[in-house]
């Protein structure tokens, strides 16, 4: 159905003849013994760890098993960035915020001082690389509300 464009969308749009191919090294960034922490909690109830985080957001490392920082990202990534590289198609990732950072960060040429900071809206959201023949830019999308209640808003 539809008029036209059926062959583009078949490039570009129609996910369902993909394979979605979990990989680790999308996962969140773990944050150890603080791992049940919610959201927004690390000021109050961790100060010292709030501090230390914020003299260096790439380097801090969560405490505990597990914990990680930033650069442990960066390095979990090199496989998946290789493996973006060499794709000549779309590609849809789906990853967690700090990831999409480093990834983001990676593409775009920022100073790998600054992915911490790139700015990411958590929710529902689409960040688009768009390869040029001066690198890539990024444009973001909002997805349309389709009426469930969000997790991050309670």
């Amino acid at each position: 159905g539809g008029g036209g464009g059926g062959g583009e969308r078949g490039e570009r749009g129609d996910w369902s003849a993909s394979i979605p191919l979990p990989l680790k090294a999308l996962n969140e960034l773990c944050f150890g013994s603080l791992e049940s922490l919610p959201g927004g909690k690390l000021r109050h109830s961790f100060p010292e760890e709030y501090a230390a985080r914020a003299m260096d957001l790439l380097h801090y490392r969560y405490p505990g098993v597990g914990g990680e920082s930033y650069m442990d990202l960066v390095t979990n990534c090199r496989e998946v960035v290789l493996a973006l590289e060499r794709m000549r198609t779309d590609v849809a990732v789906v990853c967690d915020v700090a990831v999409a950072r480093v990834l983001l960060g990676y593409f775009t040429g920022t100073p790998i001082e600054q992915i911490p900071e790139i700015a990411i809206s958590p929710g529902l959201g689409l960040v688009e690389l768009v390869r040029g023949h001066s690198g890539f830019s990024i444009e973001h999308h909002d997805i349309v509300d389709v009426g469930r209640p969000s997790l991050l808003a309670s």
